[in-house]
């Protein structure tokens, strides 16, 4: 089985974190994995093959430029292939030499489909929107379109006109969280994760901490890169209680949020929303904003008081605040929710390998 990429590890993203976790469950199920990707110009990339790359302003936009007999080679001798990326070359040109070579390709969609309201004009909203016409629709009808994310399914028939069917995300195993306490005169650590992009909103997390902070003591803890780093770092400059702490591990991420009192995400567009999904399956506390599936990660009905509209700084500081006001409880109820949520997405990897049969060996009355 190949899986496609245009990024992967060490390169941060969910794209990134899901080939990784995909490829490691989908071996352990018995699949002989190799991952294709474009070549990073640092050189270091998590995969089996890579193709030579330029990567175009300003948004790093991967094309491949070299390579093409490695990808004919590569995907002649998988029975399946899997794709991720619609909006990027490679993954679209490997659905389509996938047909060509009589291979049935997964074209797995990471986003929710939503306008790309934040983003270059150029970049996204024009010549985005133009490659999804002239390509993504044609490739998508001529595979087998997924969704990670609810919010995908919808967004994928009123974006590109197919059905995807849906997989849950599948989680890789998760340290258990540490019980942790608040006491009342102890500043609360906020930790903040994700691509310093405008759709991600870092800005309104330093503005919601703002607010927070009128009220009680509150540090905010930035994990991630991008294009708003400088913008970050003249913030943090005369506000000491904001740490950029760059780009980490995975398993660094994973002690970050455990040592937070509470993770945040202010995304303005989003899908899975991995950065939250995983906390909250380990019960650690999790403020966010109403986008993608992030409604529905609050399981409890009670817990949905924490998901907040979006761009609304007021709302969430005063989630915020009240999820400090009663910690030990809150927890409890983050804790029972974690337990709902890990069950209900411990079917994605066999989800995933079963239409990974279908693509490789046909349905099963055929």
């Amino acid at each position: 089985m190949l899986i496609v990429s245009s990024f992967v590890l060490p390169h941060a993203g969910g794209v990134e974190q899901f080939v990784d976790t995909a490829s490691k469950l989908l071996a352990a199920r018995g699949w002989a994995v190799r991952v294709l990707a474009c070549r990073p110009p640092e050189g270091t990339a998590a995969a089996d093959v890579t193709m030579p790359s330029r990567f175009l302003p300003p948004g790093g936009w991967p094309l491949p430029v070299g390579g093409w007999r490695a990808l004919w080679r590569e995907i002649g001798r998988a029975d399946a292939v899997v794709v991720n990326g619609s909006r990027n070359l490679l993954p679209n040109i490997a659905a389509l030499v996938a047909r060509l070579r009589g291979r049935r390709a997964i074209f797995v969609l990471h986003g929710s489909g939503a306008p790309f309201t934040t983003s270059s004009f150029v970049y996204h909203r024009l010549l985005g929107s133009a490659f999804e016409w002239l390509v993504v629709r044609l490739t998508l009808r001529l595979s087998l379109p997924v969704s990670l994310s609810r919010a995908g399914v919808g967004g994928a028939r009123r974006r590109y006109g197919v059905e995807a069917a849906h997989v849950p995300y599948p989680l890789r195993d998760l340290p258990p969280a540490t019980h942790r306490y608040l006491r009342r005169d102890e500043p609360l650590r906020i930790v903040w994760v994700g691509r310093l992009y405008r759709e991600k909103n870092p800005l309104l997390a330093v503005e919601v901490v703002e607010r927070v902070r009128r009220r009680r003591d509150a540090t905010l803890h930035v994990y991630g890169s991008g294009v708003l780093w400088d913008e970050l770092w003249k913030l943090a400059r005369d506000r000491p209680w904001l740490v950029l702490c760059g780009p980490r591990s995975w398993g660094e991420v994973q002690e970050a949020q455990d040592a937070g009192h509470v993770c945040l995400s202010t995304s303005l567009r989003d899908a899975t929303q991995i950065a939250i999904l995983e906390p909250l399956a380990r019960g650690i506390p999790v403020v966010s904003t109403r986008v993608g599936d992030a409604p529905a990660h609050y399981v409890s009905a009670y817990l949905q008081r924490f998901c907040v509209d979006a761009a609304d700084p007021d709302a969430t500081a005063a989630a915020i605040l009240a999820l400090a006001s009663s910690y030990p409880h809150h927890r409890k109820d983050f804790a029972a929710n974690a337990n709902q949520l890990r069950a209900r997405h411990a079917c994605g990897p066999e989800r995933l390998s079963s239409l990974l049969e279908i693509a490789a060996f046909g349905e099963p009355d055929e």
